[in-house]
């Protein structure tokens, strides 16, 4: 169900709105308005997208997979405190 959302553009954004209506390209401006935010939705969702992409090439470039054991780890972080703290 549609409601009614009361928002200040500023004299500039109403003039493009009313330019957009005049022109024939829209109906009315809330048809603006939703075609507006359908395209931001998108660019956002494709910016989002594109994020996962760089993630997932950085990843790849980092190289072959290491195997990782919880134990091993350990093992040498508990080294590593202890020869931090004979440093000391």
């Amino acid at each position: 169900m549609a409601r009614t959302v009361t928002v200040d553009l500023g004299e500039e954004l109403r003039d493009f709105i009313d330019s957009l209506v005049d022109s024939g390209d829209y109906r009315t401006q809330s048809e603006v308005l939703r075609d507006a935010l359908r395209l931001l939705r998108e660019k956002q969702a494709e910016s989002r997208l594109q994020q996962l992409r760089d993630l997932l090439a950085e990843g790849i470039s980092s190289g072959a997979p290491q195997i990782w054991e919880q134990d091993t780890f350990l093992k040498r972080m508990k080294e590593k405190v202890k020869s931090n703290e004979d440093k000391s």
